[in-house]
């Protein structure tokens, strides 16, 4: 699909709170942004999520007055980076689920389609395995799975070596896995 690119003059218009102008945006880039993102994942709803992201991060960008040379380029950059960040975290939550044992995996998915059982239990019994887990193994699994950090990071914010931060991660994930199963035992 060709997309024809925005103005100035509309990204003016934004900055300056028009909605026809955000709304003319969304019409000429939605469709265009969705094939885009959606050949990558596979998965419309999660292509729409991000789709919607992508317009929020743009209209974020162009009320702080980024300069942008070509709407479409910077549109489809902002697109691309969110798509890798979704298919990172995917990859995240598989790895880190791939590294629990089978029967947690299967009580936990027991839980999870189980209709009697509320959201809030989940969060709780992952709370007290963070309650009962050593202090910088509940920072390091934070660090990776809810803050998004890479080792590297989660290395330079502990000032350790990506090696260290690496077992640390490891033995982390291994210690999150056996309080677990000892919590829903």
């Amino acid at each position: 699909m060709k997309v024809v690119d925005i103005t100035p003059a509309i990204l003016d218009k934004v900055r300056q709170g028009s909605e026809r102008a955000l709304l003319l945006i969304y019409k000429k880039y939605h469709i265009a942004l969705f094939q885009f993102i959606n050949r990558q994942i596979r998965d419309k709803s999660a292509s729409e999520e991000l789709v919607q992201d992508v317009f929020l991060g743009c209209i974020d960008g162009i009320r702080e007055n980024r300069e942008i040379q070509s709407f479409s380029a910077y549109i489809f950059t902002i697109a691309r980076y969110k798509t890798i960040d979704y298919i990172r975290r995917k990859k995240i939550k598989k790895l880190f689920l791939s590294t629990l044992p089978e029967s947690v995996v299967n009580g936990a998915a027991t839980l999870l389609f189980h209709e009697k059982v509320e959201k809030y239990e989940i969060s709780d019994t992952v709370e007290r395995v963070f309650m009962h887990l050593p202090h910088e193994y509940a920072l390091v699994i934070r660090l990776k799975y809810i803050d998004g950090f890479t080792v590297k990071k989660i290395a330079l914010h502990l000032a350790v070596n990506f090696k260290a931060a690496e077992s640390m991660l490891f033995r982390a994930r291994r210690e999150f896995s056996k309080l677990y199963a000892d919590l829903n035992t």
